[in-house]
């Protein structure tokens, strides 16, 4: 069955964890060979543009030295509209986009529309999270992402109160990111080195009776 966004109005509905989710939109680019200095140049310039509109955004460099770009800051997709309404007022971001399509830096490779699960931690807008963060990408089977959003909730708790921030969001693929926020290299290697028994419990019981699949895992440092 093809996912659509009916579907994942229809998850929403259904997982009152997700009544009232945040909008955030994350692409990911991968710069074309030579140009990782441009793209970045061009990201920098496009954060100052759409900050200065309201939107609070986020770059970041994953394992694979792709870039993430993450913009936020909306509580519903409303907010959101609002404020791409600016955006494509803007003369500023006119200018930039010709810039960006006159000579390319970067292929898109991703590109994430996800409502954030109330109460949870997303990276986006949020420098006192830190500065590294791991995502983890679940799929469930068919489109009840529901009782993964429960399981992933559980989990948070067990990892907050080891003091590590976590947000559970919903893309457009009815996918379920789990994203573990560290303040730094550092404190995300304690966990590598120290796992939390409470957490290989939680995840012994899960490997019982799983409610979905790991799909992609990728560690990323957040850029000032």
């Amino acid at each position: 069955m093809k996912r659509t966004m009916f579907a994942l109005g229809t998850a929403l509905l259904l997982s009152g964890s997700l009544a009232h989710a945040a909008a955030l939109n994350v692409t990911i680019w991968q710069a074309i060979p030579g140009k990782s200095a441009a793209m970045m140049e061009s990201a920098m310039a496009a954060k100052a543009i759409q900050e200065k509109l309201g939107a609070s955004v986020m770059i970041a460099l994953d394992n694979t030295g792709r870039l993430h770009y993450g913009v936020g800051g909306f509580e519903n997709w409303g907010a959101w509209a609002k404020w791409v309404a600016k955006l494509q007022d803007s003369e500023d971001w006119a200018a930039w986009q010709q810039r960006a399509g006159a000579d390319p830096a970067a292929i898109q490779e991703e590109n994430f529309i996800l409502n954030t699960v109330p109460g949870t931690d997303s990276p986006v807008g949020r420098d006192d999270l830190g500065s590294v963060y791991q995502v983890f990408i679940w799929n469930p089977p068919g489109t009840n992402v529901a009782p993964l959003v429960e399981r992933a909730l559980e989990a948070a708790a067990i990892h907050a109160k080891a003091g590590i921030a976590v947000g559970v969001s919903v893309d457009q693929h009815l996918r379920m990111h789990y994203v573990m926020n560290f303040k730094d290299w550092a404190d995300w290697a304690k966990l590598q080195d120290n796992p939390i028994e409470e957490f290989e419990q939680f995840m012994l019981r899960y490997a019982a009776n799983p409610v979905g699949d790991l799909v992609e895992v990728y560690t990323v440092n957040r850029l000032p």
